[in-house]
């Protein structure tokens, strides 16, 4: 059977990167540069250089996201029996 910390850690670190890759959809869509093509699986969309910041807030938001829900993990106290 699965111990129940096992299964947490599973659930929070899914969340974490469902929550990360729509920050970064939505930052693609927000900031993507006028007149590109994005439609063409050939040319790979761009963003604006305030597109290139705002994901970069993304990534930093993520890693501490994931510090900060790492160290609540550590503090819990599950029942192993």
């Amino acid at each position: 059977m699965v111990e129940r910390r096992t299964v947490a850690e599973l659930a929070l670190s899914a969340l974490a990167i469902a929550v990360f890759v729509a920050g970064s959809y939505v930052v693609s869509t927000t900031y993507a540069a006028p007149g590109n093509a994005t439609s063409n699986a050939s040319v790979p969309p761009s963003v604006v250089p305030e597109g290139g910041l705002a994901l970069v807030g993304v990534i930093a938001a993520f890693v501490l996201v994931v510090a900060v829900a790492g160290l609540l993990m550590y503090r819990q106290e599950f029942d192993d029996e």
